[in-house]
Order: structure tokens, then sequence, then C-alpha cells
């Protein structure tokens, strides 16, 4: 018997795992692939062919969520990051190349001659806006996260005059905060790209807060860690093993036992496992709790446009889940906007010329216009690939050997498809004629052919294979405005807990969402330390009034950033 279980390895699982452990906790984490990692992916091609970043790629957000160094990932784990001052490159079509470096100053001056001085001016005031906006959202990340009518009487006290447009930002589409501010739709592109990582278009009402992040992230450097995604993971599992935890790979979970209202066991790949103290999910509400009723599906793959009729099983029996609980999770949805990602990773013969220089070792996003990547958006709910999809492109190759063959480099790119095409569901034809499609968008914004000489695509169907989310989704469910806060993933189950005793909840569907930052395992370790009395009463109390104080602090601070900027 553990003390406690964690429901699934992706890294948010892994990061609360480690927590837990280092609480003092014995701690067993159930995986259902046969690698930890969930999103994240590093495969080794056979016979020395070379390495392909087949998911996530960068982690600034473990490093700047400071996950990475509570955890001693670098200094005890064997964490190395490559960190450089390059961090964004958004290549368009006419051969224009908007570098965005960690120094304000240095990308502003590399804006004049693309936009003019007018509108490199207009950037820089915005990017202290931004960051000054980002920094008291940042803020809100150590849970339980606020409602909005929190946030907005948070706003109101701390920021004053800036508090209606704070939330007016936060309320309303990147693309309206970005047309208002600047003319030159190329400049906008990338940062309207950023704002869609979360798979929301730009025009949709929320993703105000994502128009800001690109804008705001000048000052610390980029970060990937060194020999891949996969040393993320692989830290995180030292980590965990010297604290005295241990992963089950290949242990699918098939439910979860409550006993007298409490849980007390995981049944996984046919084996129980009993829990002392308690169990954490890593994955997904709906999975957890299954869907009644009228709302729910989604799940298969090409198996319909998102949250399609029809009930969906949970790992917990209904007869455990309260009614209120029940309506709520119905509301849940994912894919309703038939957005999905593909992924083509190859080797290639030579590395592209990229300029300007070193921003080969750049993360690029690269959507063209503003216009192009609204219009995607729309195809793709279509059931259609866009003409001009944004397309997310990297060369890990370029921060480090090994990767490929000598002489030889890899390419990783990202782009937007339908989860259910409308031609029907996806077949290995339709997915090679994406990613064909994919590439060759990739080398005209690169204005360079890129020869394969080994490629691997990964489509909707086999990331749900991989981690068995929703439509594919890494984030869960989708980070729309009524997904987020205290309403993520629902009113009831935003604080990390569950109304079964024993029972919390983690991943990307909890506040604050997708990414690899890790603040959602951490928080919700810190809830359930709290909730089984591993956390003093005490020592809670300090820990909060020390977070509300940094809170605090951090929004004086932005408020006299915001009214300098303003």
């Amino acid at each position: 018997m553990s003390d406690a279980i964690v429901i699934g390895g992706g890294h948010n699982g892994l990061v609360c795992a480690c927590y837990l452990a280092r609480a003092g906790l014995d701690v067993l984490v159930l995986e259902q692939s046969d690698t930890v990692g969930g999103c994240i992916d590093t495969r080794d091609l056979p016979d020395g062919r070379g390495r392909l970043e087949l998911g996530a790629y960068e982690h600034g957000g473990i490093v700047g969520s400071g996950v990475a160094a509570e955890l001693e990932l670098e200094s005890r784990h064997g964490l190395r990051f490559h960190r450089r001052e390059q961090v964004t490159l958004g290549p368009a079509d006419d051969g224009a190349r908007f570098a965005f470096w960690d120094d304000l100053d240095r990308t502003v001056d590399g804006l004049v001659p693309l936009v003019g001085g007018a509108e490199a001016d207009a950037y820089r005031r915005f990017a202290a806006w931004a960051s000054a906006g980002m920094r008291l959202g940042g803020s809100l990340d150590a849970g339980p996260p606020p409602s909005l009518g929190q946030l907005a009487a948070l706003a109101q006290a701390t920021l004053g005059a800036e508090a209606a447009p704070f939330m007016q930002t936060l309320l309303g589409s990147a693309s309206n905060v970005l047309r208002s501010t600047f003319s030159d739709e190329r400049l906008m592109a990338p940062m309207a790209h950023w704002a869609a990582h979360s798979q929301q278009s730009p025009l949709d009402p929320g993703t105000g807060a994502g128009g800001l992040a690109l804008a705001a992230f000048h000052g610390p450097q980029a970060a990937r860690p060194a020999g891949g995604s996969r040393a993320t993971v692989e830290a995180l599992v030292r980590c965990l093993e010297t604290a005295g935890g241990r992963v089950v790979v290949n242990a699918p979970a098939e439910s979860v036992e409550v006993v007298g209202g409490r849980a007390v066991a995981v049944v996984a790949g046919g084996v129980r496992y009993a829990a002392a103290r308690g169990i954490v999910s890593a994955i997904d509400a709906r999975r957890l709790f299954g869907v009644g009723g009228a709302a729910g599906g989604g799940h298969g793959a090409g198996g319909g446009r998102g949250d399609g009729p029809g009930a969906v099983a949970g790992l917990v029996a209904p007869e455990h889940v309260p009614a209120r609980l029940a309506r709520e999770l119905r509301r849940i949805h994912s894919g309703r906007r038939n957005v999905s990602e593909l992924k083509v990773d190859a080797v290639i013969a030579a590395q592209p010329p990229v300029e300007p220089a070193g921003f080969e070792r750049a993360f690029m996003l690269s959507a063209n216009t503003i216009s192009d990547i609204e219009r995607s958006f729309a195809s793709v709910q279509l059931g259609e690939l866009a003409r001009r999809p944004p397309v997310m492109i990297a060369f890990p190759s370029s921060l480090e050997a090994g990767w490929a063959p000598e002489g030889k480099a890899v390419a990783w790119i990202s782009t937007f498809v339908p989860w259910t095409p409308a031609s029907g569901a996806w077949d290995e034809g339709q997915l090679e004629r994406a990613a064909d499609h994919a590439w060759s968008v990739a080398e005209g914004a690169l204005g360079a052919k890129m020869e394969v000489v080994e490629r691997r695509v990964t489509g909707p169907v086999a990331w749900v294979a991989r981690h068995g989310n929703a439509n594919a989704n890494p984030n869960h469910i989708e980070m729309s405005i009524d997904q987020l806060l205290g309403f993520r993933p629902t009113p009831s189950l935003s604080g990390y807990t569950t109304p079964i005793e024993g029972l919390f909840l983690t991943g990307a569907g909890t506040h604050p969402g997708g990414g690899i930052t890790g603040v959602p395992g951490r928080n919700a370790a810190r809830v359930a330390l709290g909730r089984i009395g591993v956390e003093p009463g005490r020592a809670r109390l300090a820990r909060r009034a020390r977070e509300r104080g940094a809170l605090l602090r951090d929004a004086w601070q932005a408020t006299r950033a915001l009214r300098r900027s303003s």
C-alpha cells in the first residue's frame, strides 16, 4: 500500500508526485503509456539515425514558475538547460523576419527597418504594458484560483483606475488587443500565434491575455532542456525516486475505488493499488468522473466533432458523483471548434539558413499575418486544412550535437488541423497530405527547401493513443474564458479538491492550464498535503501569508508599470 497514488505520468503528475514524496509520503505514479511524459515525448530512431522531439519543445515555464528550482532539478537531479538570447522568430512569407530577443531594446531596434519607427515605438509601449499585466496575472497562478468576480475585486483594489482596462483585456480577444495597438499585420502575427497556443482562435473572447504573452517575455532568456524535452521528465523521475517514490508504466487506470465516501484504491492494468492517504488524478475531470446524459463524447479518434451526445464512463462509479457535479461535468467542453494538432518531425539533409544569424536556435512562430491565422481557425472549424496555416518551427539539432548524423539536422514542425476532417475520419493518406502541406508552408516561410532523410508524422489519432486526452487536446479541456480561473475545470473542482474525500485533481485541465510550467502539479500537491494533514496548519497559514504578500507586492509593482506605460 502507498500513502498516495498519482494517476497519470505527464509532467504535472510527476511534479505533484515529487512534492508529495519530498513531504515524506510514499508515492506511486501510474502511467498508461510505455513511457512517462504525456505531451513530452522525445524518441531515438534506430541504428543511430537520429532523435526526434515529437511533443512539447520549450520549457522556460518550469524555470520561470520556480518549480525546477524548488525540486532541485538542475542542482541535484541532472537537468541542464540551453538558455538563449534568441527567444522567438516570426518569419513571414514576404521575407520579413521579426526577431524577438530577450532584450527589449534590441528587439525594437530590429523592428524599425521592418515596420517603421512609430510602429516599433508602439511595440515598446505595448511590451511594458504587457509585462506589467502578465506580472499581475502570473501572481494568481498559485491557486486555488479566484473567480472572475474575485479577480475583478482584486484588480479594483490593487490597480485602481487601471483595473477596468486590465479586465477588458483579459475578457477580450487577442485580435482586438493587437489590432487596436498595431497596424502591421505581419508584426501582429507572431503575437496572435502565441495567443493561439491554447488552440483558441485569437478572435475568441478571453484570449486577450495570450495576446500580451510574447511581448511580456522580454528579460528572461528562453530555456530548452539539453538532450531534449524528455530530460525534464527524466529529472522529475529521478527527483521522485530519490524521495522514495516510484513509477509504473503500461498501467492504464480502470477505476477508482470509493469506500465510505473516501477514495481508497486505483485499479490499473488489472492490478489493485491501495492508497492510505490520498489519490491525485492528473487526467482530466471527465475521464475521472465520467459524463452522463446529453454531453460527453469526443473521446474517440475522429469520432465526431467535439462534445457529441452520449454518456462516457469515468473511473469513479456514477453513484459517487453528486448530481451538482454531474451537471457541471456536462458543461465541460473540448473540441467544439474542431481544433487538433499535427506534428511533423524529420531528419533533414542540412540545416537551412535562418536570418538573423543565431535564430536557427530560436522557437519560430510563423503565421504570416494576423488575418491568415484568423482565417486558419475558421477553416479548421469547417473541417478543412487552412490555406496558410500557422506553423511552429524549431531545429533541436541547432542547440547541440547528437540529434542527427554528421552534417544533417532535425526539424520540428507543428500546426493546427481539424479533429474531424470534413471528408471523414483521419486515414494515412489524409495525414500524409496534411503533413506535406505543413512542410511546404514551413519551407515557404523560411525561404528554403528542406530535403527529408526520414520523417515521422504524429496526428490527432496518435496523440489520443499517447495521452488519452479528448480531441488530442494537450490542455485537457479548452482554455476558453468559461473554463479559466475559478471555472477550471468546473466551479466545484477549481480548488484541486473533489467531493470525494482523499481524491484530488491536477493537470492541464486545472488552473492555470496548459504549458510546461509544473504549476498545476505544485498547486494540487500543496492542497493535498494540507487536506491530509502533512503540512501543519501553522506552516500552511505562514505560506499563504507569504504568497499573499508576494501577490500584493507584484500587484503594486504592476500598477506602477501599467500607469507608466499607459
